[in-house]
């Protein structure tokens, strides 16, 4: 079992590094929320409440993108040595090794990538501490960062189950699978969700519905002189909308992708045809490729977009409304932001074998060089689409909430989108993803058919 377990991270050693990188991004995300927590335990007081309290607004920020990411490419990682698996139980190897085997991987590299996630929290908490309260009176700014045991209990904890999240019912399928079917079919058959999946999703639409409707009830009563502590919980609707996304991604990203790309038809192009048929056969490297700048985008224009709502009406009644401060961004998106670019990265990076194969299998079939080019370009910004329409509908939900929650306290309340720090993220996300799509695929053109057919 050893043995086979060390040959499998040699032979795949692409996607298990790519989970390793992924994990550890999402640790510090999670270790700078869970450092803030532990700093304001031993603070205690007014102080500790107050560095307590930023710390709820980080981990709920960089759970959701923790979430998302991580279990996409946990997920992606299993499912990408289907193959691999199925040849094992051809040799002998049952079921039940394989599944063993598949979550001794996630569980060990994951906690790797905790490790790693809890290095860089050690220097990254006390620069995020400074900057979350860089000229703040009261003693917040002369209070030093704690890294301690609750902060590594947390990461360890925290990435192992959303490791597991994602890797451990692809490990299942891939046990139960027959092994002539998983040779056949290199990309699993959509089934939908699963019970669980479905309890998950409803769990989370009914908390984020008890949630919102909680606010709702409180402005209705609230005096003006609590208006601030209720309405500055209002940054919070557009991460539980995106954990409800996230959760019922299965039954949601599949007819979004499969709607809009089906409003130009497959006869515009052969490039388009192919680009299309990718993206919605390989339903899982397609998932994993939108969610983290859907995650990434929905929070940075859920976040703006409240702020902007809000700072509308209050400059409307002749209040002075300071707006985010750079350092409040950095330290709340500075982690979904980076695993959402860093998550991209990995799945083109961890996709490029099998990419390899089907590039060669079109150069065989008598596609022109021209042709796999375009398919490539065109995937990819399938992706890029579908996770921008999934954003858009966080933030245009999060600004009509905004305007509702605001209403019992401003006369006017305009409904305002902010979509400058979205257009910036999305258009640097398109460049890189293209640019790492394209430079593999063009590489790859060097090397003959027999060359890369062989060799995968």
């Amino acid at each position: 079992m050893i043995g086979l377990w060390a040959g499998e991270l040699r032979a795949d050693w692409r996607s298990w590094a790519g989970l390793v990188l992924v994990t550890a991004v999402a640790g510090a995300s999670l270790g700078i929320g869970a450092s803030f927590l532990e700093t304001g335990m031993h603070a205690g007081g007014r102080l500790g409440t107050g560095i307590s309290g930023v710390s709820s607004m980080i981990l709920v920020f960089s759970g959701v993108s923790a979430i998302g990411v991580t279990s996409a490419v946990a997920r992606l990682a299993v499912e990408l040595g289907r193959a691999g698996y199925a040849r094992w139980q051809l040799s002998g190897v049952t079921p039940r090794q394989v599944a063993v085997v598949v979550l001794c991987h996630v569980i060990a590299l994951s906690l790797i990538g905790a490790g790693l996630g809890f290095a860089a929290t050690l220097v990254g908490a006390p620069v995020a501490l400074r900057l979350a309260f860089d000229g703040a009176s009261g003693g917040f700014a002369e209070t030093s960062a704690v890294v301690g045991p609750v902060t590594a209990l947390f990461i360890g904890c925290g990435v192992l189950l959303i490791a597991l999240l994602g890797g451990l019912p692809a490990a299942r399928r891939a046990a139960l699978t027959p092994a002539l079917e998983a040779l056949r079919e290199p990309e699993p058959r959509t089934r939908g969700m699963r019970w669980w999946r479905w309890m998950l999703f409803g769990l989370m639409v009914v908390g984020t519905a008890a949630a919102v409707r909680s606010w709702l009830s409180s402005g209705a009563v609230a005096m003006p002189d609590d208006r601030n502590t209720l309405i500055s919980q209002t940054p919070l609707v557009a991460p539980l909308l995106t954990l409800v996304i996230v959760a019922g991604g299965p039954v949601l990203y599949a007819p979004l992708l499969r709607g809009w790309t089906a409003l130009l038809p497959a006869r515009a192009s052969s490039s388009w045809y192919l680009a299309r048929h990718e993206a919605r056969y390989h339903l899982g490297r397609s998932t994993a490729s939108i969610t983290p700048l859907f995650t990434g985008a929905a929070m940075l224009g859920g976040l703006y977009t409240v702020t902007t709502v809000w700072g509308a009406a209050a400059r409307a009644a002749g209040e002075t409304f300071g707006g985010l401060e750079f350092g409040q961004v950095v330290v709340l998106l500075g982690g979904p932001l980076l695993l959402a670019g860093v998550g991209t990265a990995v799945v083109i990076f961890m996709s490029n074998r099998t990419q390899a194969r089907e590039q060669a299998l079109l150069s065989a079939s008598g596609a022109t060089d021209a042709v796999i080019v375009r398919a490539a370009v065109l995937q990819a910004l399938i992706h890029v689409v579908t996770a921008v329409l999934l954003a858009l509908t966080v933030i245009a939900v999060s600004a009509v909430l905004t305007v509702v929650l605001l209403a019992p306290f401003y006369e006017v309340v305009p409904y305002q989108l902010d979509l400058g720090g979205v257009g910036v993220l999305v258009g640097v996300g398109t460049l890189l993803t293209e640019a790492a799509v394209l430079i593999p695929v063009l590489a790859r053109m060097r090397v003959s058919v027999a060359t890369l057919l062989s060799a995968v």
